[in-house]
């Protein structure tokens, strides 16, 4: 109960973000001087260290169209949550431009051909202009792929296939 309360305030916090319209490269400036950093992310974390100080750091460091974000979420104690939050910012963004975020797990990466088909289905399935690929590479699959996209997955490997052809065979029972 408490990560998707806390998934909800990443969103919350992303959407507000989303809705002041930041430019996009002043959101991605923030966000990389916060990876690149740890310092920084510490102090504006730190409860020791006064909110006034925090935004005397927020206004010396940060993008201008940024720093009254970071001052509201540094006073109302989420620095700690700003990687979440910028996550949540970016997967709100690629949602609102009707990008669909997809994985795909291999043994080898989709040749042109079959990427493209996959892509088809998917803007299809889920009605989205654009699909943006992770792919992760697995040679446990022995072949084939899982696809996964908005928490659906299509189990297309091998190692499924002969999963769910022992599950068959052996009526449901696990071998």
């Amino acid at each position: 109960k408490q990560v998707k309360a806390m998934a909800g305030t990443f969103d919350n916090y992303a959407r507000a973000l989303w809705e002041l319209h930041v430019p996009e490269n002043r959101v991605s400036e923030a966000a990389e001087l916060l990876k690149d950093n740890p310092v920084l992310w510490e102090a504006l974390k730190n409860p020791v260290i006064c909110l006034k100080e925090k935004e005397r750091i927020i206004d010396r460091i940060f993008p201008e169209e940024m720093r009254g974000f970071l001052k509201t979420v540094c006073s109302y104690g989420r620095a700690s949550s700003l990687m979440e939050i910028l996550a949540a910012y970016d997967k709100y963004k690629k949602e609102g431009r009707g990008i669909l975020k997809a994985v795909i797990t291999c043994v080898t990466p989709p040749e042109e051909k079959q990427r493209c088909q996959i892509e088809s289905f998917l803007k299809k399935k889920f009605g989205k202009m654009a699909v943006e690929f992770e792919i992760r590479i697995d040679p446990a699959l022995l072949g084939g792929f899982i696809l996964e996209a908005e928490g659906v997955e299509y189990d297309r490997s091998l190692r499924g296939f002969y999963r769910r052809l022992r599950e068959y065979l052996c009526g449901g029972e696990s071998a």
